[in-house]
Parts: C-alpha cells; sequence; structure tokens
C-alpha cells in the first residue's frame, strides 16, 4: 500500500518550479519575435507605398519625355506645385540636376515635392479625419499621403553621343538618364558626402529617352 501510495504522490515543489521555468522561457520566446514580425510588416507596407510613389513617378516622367517637346519637359504629378512642373532638359553630358532646387520645393523648408499638397487634392486630404471645426485648417497630420515625397535628378549620360561614321562624326540621342529618390516623414538636416538620408527609403535611376527633341 505504501508503494502504490508513492507513485501517486504529486510534483514536488523543485519539479513545478523547473516547469514554470521552462514554460516562462517559451513565453518570452514567442513574445520576443512579436516585435520583429511587426517591423517587418510596417518595413513591408513602408517599402510597397514608397514602391508604388516610384512607379507612377516613372510613368508620368515617361508620358511626360514622350511628349513632342523642346528641350522643356513638363511634368504632372500630385505633389508638384499646382500639380505640374516644367523644367528643361540638360544639355551638356554628365553635371546632373537636381529638383527641387533648394527653396523651390512644395515646402522650401524641406526641399522635396511632398504628396497630397497640390491644389487638385490638398483641399480633399484637408478634411480627411478633421473633425470641424476643431481642426478645420490642418486636416490629419498623420494622413500618409503626406508621409512621402520625393525629389528627382535627370542628367544627359555618356550613351546619348555616339559617332556615326568613320570621321568621328558624332550625333546627340534623346537619352536621358533619371534618378528618383523616395523619402517618407522627410526632415530638412544635412548629410554628409556619401552618406543616404536617414528618411530614405528608395532610390533607383533609369534611362527614359524622349521624343520631339
Amino acid at each position: 500500500m505504501k508503494r502504490v501510495r508513492r507513485s501517486g504522490a504529486g510534483f514536488t515543489l523543485i519539479e513545478i518550479l523547473i516547469s514554470l521555468v521552462l514554460l516562462m522561457v517559451g513565453i518570452c520566446g514567442i513574445l520576443s519575435l512579436f516585435p520583429v514580425a511587426i517591423k517587418n510588416v510596417s518595413d513591408s507596407v513602408e517599402d510597397s507605398a514608397a514602391s508604388n510613389l516610384a512607379q507612377s513617378l516613372y510613368s508620368a516622367m515617361t508620358e511626360a519625355m514622350r511628349r513632342p517637346v523642346t528641350g522643356v519637359v513638363y511634368l504632372t504629378h500630385d505633389g508638384l506645385p499646382s500639380g505640374l512642373f516644367n523644367f528643361p532638359l540638360p544639355v551638356t553630358v554628365g553635371a546632373p540636376v537636381l529638383y527641387p532646387a533648394p527653396g523651390a520645393g512644395t515646402d522650401p523648408s524641406l526641399e522635396v515635392y511632398q504628396l497630397g499638397t497640390d491644389l487638385r487634392t490638398s483641399s480633399q486630404v484637408n478634411d480627411i479625419k478633421t473633425p470641424p471645426p476643431a481642426w478645420s485648417q490642418g486636416g490629419d497630420p498623420s494622413e500618409p499621403t503626406r508621409q512621402y515625397s520625393f525629389q528627382f535628378e535627370v542628367s544627359k549620360p555618356p550613351e546619348s553621343v555616339i559617332v556615326v561614321d568613320t570621321a568621328g562624326t558624332t550625333t546627340n540621342l534623346p537619352l536621358y538618364q533619371f534618378r528618383f529618390i523616395i523619402y517618407r516623414s522627410y526632415f530638412k538636416t544635412v548629410v554628409p558626402a556619401g552618406e543616404t538620408h536617414p528618411s530614405q527609403v528608395k532610390e533607383f535611376t533609369t534611362f527614359i529617352a524622349g521624343t520631339g527633341i
């Protein structure tokens, strides 16, 4: 009878403590995955939004370059002043030009083109989640449309100048290099040469040929 009672005895205090420690280690391991997962989701959403913006910029620039132009491009895109911006194409090979120029962006203090600030969409964005009359002037500062901004750089690449005969005669092709830089929650700061702006989330370079140039 004593043997039967001993075999049916409960867990000892040490066994319970060991089990609790193992359980807590497992729970802590699982909980530690949540911040990583949340950050990965946030990065994925951010990258997706930046990619969509970059694609829209490329499409808008391609369309603008396909219009008959004479050295000046008329670009239409949300975030540009009044939704429209015209700029001259560079003539000299190299010498990239960055837009907007200092003090010429949507907000002169930011030096970028910020989405949701052009005249066509500004009023709608200002009304988003705006309980009148308290915030009738500001809109929702967390509105994602205004979190993204961009710059673009244009240059004439060496590939646009080709030799056409044995005499060394050259001709210029209507080919230009564009670099698009996408920011999220951009702020004005001095970034040392060779370093990336802390708010930059995407950058890509592409070649676009123009027509009627």
